[in-house]
């Protein structure tokens, strides 16, 4: 049970007074609650000696209705899986009913239809747990910053906070590794002949990263870049 000076702090942490966060509640709890994950995630961070065998790793990919969070367009899918050492750990997939309708030319592409996810939960009723399995790694993905951007509006309209965790793009990975360019993950699946899995859905495409990202892991091994320090110079000096 929470101690009513922890309550307090909470409500003076987010600029209300007693009476106005009573008055919201259940909200007022969630937004708290949300705040304190992001807070949690900030203290967790891997230093830069620490092997890429010791580092989870959390693959993340969306389905969305557009590509502007700033003029509306929301996530109506995401899938997350973490991985460490190469190993697959656990997976997180849900739909979600956006309160902006799926264009027909993205049920086409991705086979979800807004009849699939009338039922699914909001993206609000989610958040919490979304953010408990996204705490505690190094978030991955190709082209992540279009899922990071699309959270971190959601976030910051609805709670006042962003994600807190460390993003690297596997596109660039791929890029310094092979010096060659992968535009797409098309591109990136066909160079290691792997057949896309239900390619436009989140879960397909998290499935076809971890594929690729078990691969790429032998690589970075064979060039001996064992910590986050080697992975983030092979990085830089790439950029």
């Amino acid at each position: 049970m929470e101690r009513p000076f922890q309550w307090i702090s909470r409500i003076l942490s987010l600029g209300l007074r007693y009476d106005q966060a009573t008055a919201v509640g259940p909200a007022f709890q969630q937004e708290a609650w949300i705040r304190k994950i992001m807070k949690e995630a900030k203290k967790h961070t891997y230093s830069l000696e620490t092997p890429l065998s010791d580092v989870t790793f959390i693959l993340l990919d969306t389905e969305t209705t557009g590509f502007s969070p700033q003029r509306g367009d929301e996530i109506f899918s995401l899938a997350a899986l973490k991985t460490k050492n190469g190993d697959p750990l656990d997976l997180y997939c849900s739909n979600f009913r956006p309160k902006r309708r799926i264009p027909e030319h993205v049920e086409v592409l991705t086979g979800i239809t807004n009849d699939d996810v009338a039922c699914a939960p909001l993206l609000e009723e989610e958040i919490h747990h979304i953010l408990s399995f996204l705490n505690h790694g190094i978030l991955l993905g190709y082209h992540i910053q279009h899922d990071v951007a699309f959270l971190n509006e959601f976030l910051s309209r609805n709670y006042r906070t962003v994600l807190q965790q460390t993003t690297i793009e596997m596109r660039k990975i791929m890029e310094c590794i092979y010096h060659d360019s992968f535009p797409t993950l098309d591109d990136a699946l066909s160079f290691y002949h792997l057949t896309p899995i239900d390619r436009h859905t989140a879960k397909g495409d998290v499935m076809s990263l971890f594929e690729m990202w078990k691969r790429v892991f032998i690589e970075l091994q064979q060039l001996q870049i064992d910590t986050l320090h080697d992975l983030y110079t092979l990085l830089s000096q790439c950029s």
